[in-house]
């Protein structure tokens, strides 16, 4: 029995079907895209916040702190030039250590142009320097054989310097000098073999001015806190004492190392 529907007809109906479920899947996918673009337009990108980068330590200002250290140096001195030979072996005292503790203040001011730092310091220091030598002999001046004792003692130190050298952010490594100034005490004492349990003593004060010369390093834990460490070598030059046996010249040099605490204003 034929079909009621001729192949014509089912071509259409066909046809009609998949043009349905074409125009289906399009609208579909034109509300989906519709609704993507519209979720997309919804969000917005934000750039992470830029972190401002730290400013670098600046060792430009005023400054001022404490420090400590060790001294150890030599003087010689033209005693002997008063001793001749008389009845007794002459032994000399020329050249003798001299060294101690010292310890004091300083203050100073630094400019920065890059990373070259430049400044004047200034400093003072209490010490407790000392060193001595035997002497026998006789003495021209006295008429004495003494047997006795040349004692240089220190109990003051000061140096006006410059300072220059490179920093690397909160380290600066420096070399420094100037003019030093000391304090020296020259003793002579003893006792005269020619007049027994007869005892001598004569001393005279001056003030030494030199050189001063060293490097150093020093270091910002923080902002206003610096921490250093100094090597300097002074010549204090010569000074010339009066003492009971006659005028003695002295010259005296010495080294230290040096450790601080400053704090930048």
């Amino acid at each position: 029995m034929a079909s009621p529907v001729d192949d014509d007809g089912l071509r259409f109906f066909g046809g009609l079907w998949m043009y349905r479920n074409v125009l289906g899947g399009s609208a579909l996918a034109a509300l989906l895209l519709g609704s993507g673009v519209a979720n997309a337009a919804d969000l917005t990108y934000e750039a992470p916040p830029i972190e401002e980068a730290a400013p670098a330590f600046s060792w430009s200002g005023f400054y001022a702190g404490v420090h400590g250290g060790y001294a150890w140096g030599s003087q010689d001195n033209d005693h002997n030039r008063l001793v001749s030979d008389g009845s007794v072996p002459l032994t000399f005292d020329d050249d003798f250590s001299v060294d101690g503790f010292l310890g004091g203040i300083h203050a100073g001011h630094n400019w920065q142009s890059g990373a070259f730092v430049y400044g004047v310091e200034g400093d003072f220091d209490f010490t407790n320097l000392k060193g001595s030598g035997d002497f026998t002999g006789y003495f021209d001046g006295t008429g004495t054989y003494p047997d006795g004792n040349l004692e240089l003692k220190s109990q003051w130190q000061a140096s006006a310097r410059l300072r220059a050298g490179y920093a690397m952010d909160r380290t600066f490594v420096y070399g420094t000098g100037g003019i030093a100034f000391a304090d020296g005490k020259l003793t002579s004492s003893g006792t005269n073999f020619d007049w027994p349990n007869q005892s001598f003593s004569s001393d005279d004060r001056n003030t030494h001015v030199g050189w001063t010369i060293g490097v150093g390093i020093e270091h910002a834990l923080t902002d206003k806190w610096l921490v250093r460490a100094e090597y300097r070598y002074t010549d204090f030059g010569s000074k010339t004492y009066q003492l009971m046996e006659g005028p003695v010249d002295v010259s005296w040099s010495q080294s230290a190392v040096l450790a601080g605490l400053s704090r930048k204003f």
